[in-house]
């Protein structure tokens, strides 16, 4: 995240400079996948920056202190649109490359929802701040559902980064992780701590920390809208990158030049689950690119990918 930060919830605390004005039409949600996928992407590569001259300036110290604010931090689990409210702005991850994906689930998944069905979105690689010496990369996810909102991940692998590796498909992502060390990262959590007892409902409906975003919301609905009676959510998701996507880790072109390199039809990432916290991990699909990588305004300022606000069930 930023000066120091980094936080799981921040993938989509991301906004940027400024905010521009919401774009999706009336009835959005109830549009099929496809028409949403389309919708969006048709706004993320309308105006994608020349990768010459890529945008790098960061929002101001007086700016980061929202994310000590809970109430704040709360609009990251209770909105519910695929825009930014208006007038937010990104804090941390303000700058990324989005890409069209399939998330591809084989027919041996044992789980419900999109971990059975599978579906398409978009996925959004980043860096939580611009500094390469302290190469923090994360991924936010979106599964569109037709007829309903969206089913979203955010997953990394240290809010504390990889230090000065900078290959970004060096380690695994996933939705449960270590920790914070640092001292502001600390801070950080702590007011993501608060947010979540401020959501709706009962403490047992809330996800169970910031650094461990439940799977029971994605489990719940398969892509083309169904809801699950019966429903089986793995307890941790991990995206183990495909080495063939990355490159050297002294590497100091910016992250979003070598993602522009990634051919469309790339497999990212290998999926795998476990169902508990102690239960063997499995594999159970793959994450595979639909497009090209963009890097552009729209997917900087606008591109909203809601915190699952659930925690998870057995």
């Amino acid at each position: 995240m930023h000066f120091s930060l980094l936080i799981l919830p921040a993938v989509s605390l991301v906004i940027s400079l400024k905010s521009s004005d919401a774009v999706l039409p009336v009835g959005y949600q109830g549009l099929s996948a496809q028409q949403k996928q389309r919708l969006l992407w048709d706004q993320i590569s309308a105006s994608p920056y020349p990768m010459t001259s890529l945008p790098t300036a960061m929002p101001g110290m007086s700016a980061m202190a929202d994310l000590f604010q809970p109430i704040f931090n709360t609009v990251s689990f209770t909105e519910a649109s695929d825009e930014m409210p208006d007038g937010r702005v990104k804090l941390i991850h303000v700058y990324g490359s989005t890409v069209q994906v399939e998330l591809k689930i084989f027919a041996s998944s044992t789980y419900t929802g999109v971990f059975k069905s599978g579906g398409i979105g978009l996925a959004r690689l980043s860096l939580a701040k611009e500094d390469y010496q302290e190469y923090t990369p994360g991924m936010g996810l979106k599964i569109l559902i037709d007829g309903q909102r969206s089913q979203n991940f955010q997953v990394m692998w240290s809010v504390d980064g990889q230090g000065t590796n900078k290959n970004f498909f060096h380690h695994t992502f996933t939705n449960i992780i270590p920790p914070a060390q640092s001292f502001t990262l600390r801070m950080i959590s702590a007011a993501f701590t608060k947010a979540i007892a401020l959501l709706p409902g009962s403490p047992e409906d809330h996800p169970e920390s910031d650094i461990n975003l439940g799977l029971y919301e994605q489990a719940s609905v398969t892509s083309d809208g169904q809801t699950v009676e019966d429903v089986k959510a793995p307890y941790q998701v991990n995206f183990i990158p495909n080495p063939r996507a990355g490159w050297d880790s002294a590497n100091s072109r910016d992250v979003r030049v070598n993602l522009n390199d990634i051919p469309q039809g790339t497999v990212l990432y290998t999926v795998t689950a476990k169902r508990t916290a102690t239960a063997p991990e499995h594999v159970i699909g793959q994450l595979v690119t639909t497009s090209p990588f963009v890097a552009s305004a729209y997917q900087d300022e606008k591109l909203f990918f809601q915190h699952a606000g659930k925690r998870w069930r057995a």
